[in-house]
């Protein structure tokens, strides 16, 4: 005797599942993969330079903008030049590496100063530059 089903037929669903979990981990990748990114919150505008190094995991980004008086920032946090110096000498233990962000109006001498004073701590320093010639 042959016995037969009599639910309905239906044919191959789709199982949408899996599909779902891995658009969903593709999402959070992206999402959260750009605050990997080494960014300073202070808008400033690089000098321009063909030459590149290789990312750092960790460092410290001080930030120089210009105006009427020099602004001085160091991890975000807006700082006065003697701030600077001690902010620096207790940062050591965290990392060795400082980017040093100046804007391209920020006087020579002035990004020669706070770079004598990173190099006075024994930090490595790195000068952020853009890759593309600004328009002026």
């Amino acid at each position: 005797m042959k016995l037969e089903s009599t639910l309905p037929r239906r044919t191959a669903p789709l199982y949408t599942a899996p599909l779902l979990d891995a658009v969903l981990l593709l999402l959070i990748f992206f999402l959260l993969g750009s605050n990997f990114i080494l960014k300073s919150g202070i808008a400033v505008d690089l000098p321009f330079s063909d030459s590149s190094l290789p990312a750092v995991e960790r460092s410290h980004i001080v930030t120089i903008v210009p105006g009427e008086l020099t602004r001085y920032y160091f991890n975000e946090d807006r700082v006065s030049l003697e701030d600077l110096d001690v902010r620096l000498a207790g940062g050591v233990e965290q990392t060795r590496q400082v980017i040093l962000l100046a804007d391209s109006r920020v006087p020579y001498g002035t990004v020669m100063e706070v770079s004598n004073l990173v190099l006075k701590h024994g930090y490595d320093l790195a000068y952020a530059t853009g890759s593309e010639p600004v328009a002026r």
